[in-house]
């Protein structure tokens, strides 16, 4: 498993155990539904949303419940107001999502602050869209250690990508990776989150996640975070790999940006992309 990227919290701890016992009730009785808020502004056309929906308890199954009748509305430090309307294109996979109309692209440097009210409920959050570094190029290698699909017999590739990271600057990123338009992860619970001292001047020659066969279409995103959305994102990487072993810590909701003890995040981020096609002479 590739974990280059992923940004780990690693706890070790050795004890010995004697031959006592302890039991311990776990509280999974019905709680409050708390305010999701999913947020996200980009330096992209069409690249923002506002998805809403209620947490569930413990043993609930299925889809979380969507909140479709709230109002949302963004509003940037230049003094503009976008309105952000539910569900435009009527279709049952967009239910509690908002987008704005009219679309439109942020702006690298502006601060946006998100207003969710929700059944008389008024929820904030504000974030800095920040630079991003500029994707170089990407590349593809036989890889080395073969692995044998035998419903998808022939060659796999390793991807490869390069970039440059400014050293005049705190960054932090957010990587996304994507084949055939299908996102991707080298794991269920990865998230490729990193500042620049991990990254250090260059990205250079640095595996991305999965592997891929001739003819697939491969796809990196970077994101640019401010310091809470990489502690947020952070946060719940740790929640999400917790082995709820003796020594793991409880869990704990990761630390947002939001008012009025609303759990997700609303992010500002500045986004470069960079595809290839694998052909046996990239």
């Amino acid at each position: 498993m590739k974990t280059i990227y992923k940004y780990i919290l690693t706890v070790c701890a050795a004890a010995l155990i004697y031959s006592c016992e302890e039991t311990i009730k776990v509280d999974t009785s019905s709680t409050d539904s708390k305010v999701v808020i999913e947020g996200l502004v980009t330096n992209k056309q069409g690249g923002s949303y506002v998805k809403l929906s209620r947490s569930r308890n413990f043993y609930d199954n299925g889809q979380t419940g969507r909140i479709t009748d709230a109002q949302v509305t963004v509003n940037t430090s230049t003094g503009e107001q976008i309105v952000f309307i539910h569900n435009p294109s009527g279709g049952t996979d967009s239910l509690g999502y908002y987008y704005p109309n009219p679309n439109f692209a942020g702006s690298i440097g502006t601060s946006y602050t998100l207003n969710v009210e929700v059944n008389g409920q008024t929820y904030t959050a504000l974030d800095e869209l920040l630079p991003v570094t500029s994707i170089d190029s990407m590349t593809v290698e036989i890889d080395e250690d073969q692995f044998e699909d035998p419903e998808e017999p022939g060659e796999y590739y390793a991807a490869f990508m390069y970039a440059k990271e400014p050293q005049d600057r705190e960054d932090y990123y957010l990587f996304k990776f994507y084949k055939n338009g299908e996102s991707i992860l080298d794991w269920p619970t990865d998230i490729y989150v990193f500042d620049d001292e991990t990254l250090g001047e260059s990205i250079d020659h640095v595996e991305i996640a999965d592997y891929y066969k001739e003819g697939d279409v491969i796809k990196a995103e970077i994101y640019s975070l401010t310091r809470e959305a990489f502690i947020y994102y952070s946060d719940l990487s740790t929640l999400i790999n917790n082995d709820g072993g003796m020594f793991s810590p409880p869990p704990a909701n990761p630390r947002n940006n939001l008012s009025n003890g609303a759990l997700g995040f609303f992010q500002a981020s500045a986004v470069d992309d960079y595809e290839i096609t694998v052909e046996e002479d990239n």
